[in-house]
């Protein structure tokens, strides 16, 4: 079964979508693990570095995007999930040359409208705006669902607003990946998607879970080396979890997302940062496993 990472923020700029593009190359290269990236975002950054502009817009034409696939599935047709999900995708090869197991559902940029048409399509069944959003919300969740079983990670790449895909993708989540700038807006976002995933109304009523126990983590990026960023991230730290890897400015990260019709190893395409990467991984990796140890837990338990 697949462990669900979402990667997002309500503020945008942060670097979400090459967070969950570097995340899928290092879980697949180094991992080994089957990877399927969701670009829930209508901003399509994800899949524009996975795939190339020429490759996003063949899959746009063909009707192969997430709008497409929750417009086309969401009553129940008995249609193959399958059928929209870009394989190898990514110019970046594997340990043995071949390409890196990630796959990929393309973005859209119609993505809000099909969401806005769904929700007309169930007002007509009840008049109760919460009913109404709650079933979308929820019926998308199952769509997002759909994947566990193809493959070992699935990444959540999420859009900064509240749409009914990004409910449903912190809903789904084993664990939020929460980028942030160090920065005080951030700061103050960070808090925001912090409530919004324990669902909590306060930041009192947040600190009632004990950081060990909450569903998101914090990851630090564009972390220039200075005393004021320091004091910032070390601010995030006492209230909210926060990874130990931070993710500098770096030439090798900007440089990562300019895709090339060529497929090259993943220490030639990340550069200089590719001690980034790695690090990064490790400490994923360690979340996932925490993620299944505690899964089975729960197995065991309910047996």
């Amino acid at each position: 079964m697949a462990v669900f990472l979402a990667v997002a923020n309500r503020k945008g700029g942060v670097g979400k979508s090459t967070i969950a593009v570097m995340l899928a190359h290092a879980l697949s290269v180094y991992g080994g693990k089957r990877v399927l990236v969701l670009d829930l975002d209508s901003q399509c950054n994800a899949s524009l570095i996975l795939m190339g502009g020429q490759g996003w817009n063949e899959a746009r034409k063909a009707g192969k995007t997430i709008s497409d696939y929750f417009y086309d599935l969401f009553d129940g047709i008995p249609a193959n999930a399958r059928d929209y999900v870009a394989r190898n995708v990514g110019d970046v090869t594997a340990g043995n040359g071949k390409p890196a197991p990630i796959a990929l559902v393309p973005g859209s940029l119609l993505l809000e409208d099909i969401q806005g048409e769904l929700y007309l399509k169930q007002a007509s069944q009840s008049h109760i705006p919460d009913v109404v959003a709650n079933r979308v919300r929820g019926r998308i969740e199952l769509l997002i669902r759909r994947f566990e079983g193809d493959f070992d990670v699935v990444i959540l790449d999420c859009p900064p607003g509240l749409s009914f895909a990004a409910l449903a993708a912190l809903k789904t989540a084993d664990k939020v990946i929460v980028p942030f700038r160090p920065d005080y807006v951030s700061q103050l976002a960070v808090d925001r998607i912090a409530l919004l995933i324990e669902d909590k109304r306060t930041i009192d009523d947040l600190a009632e879970i004990p950081i060990e126990d909450r569903r998101y983590t914090c990851l630090a990026n564009y972390v220039r080396d200075d005393n004021k960023h320091y004091m910032l991230i070390e601010e995030i730290s006492l209230v909210h979890p926060l990874m130990e890897t931070f993710l500098p400015q770096r030439e090798g990260i900007a440089n990562a997302f300019d895709f090339i019709n060529e497929r090259r190893s993943i220490e030639t395409k990340y550069s200089d940062a590719i001690g980034d990467v790695k690090e990064l991984h490790i400490e994923t990796e360690k979340l996932l496993e925490e993620i299944v140890k505690s899964a089975q837990k729960d197995k065991v338990a309910a047996h």
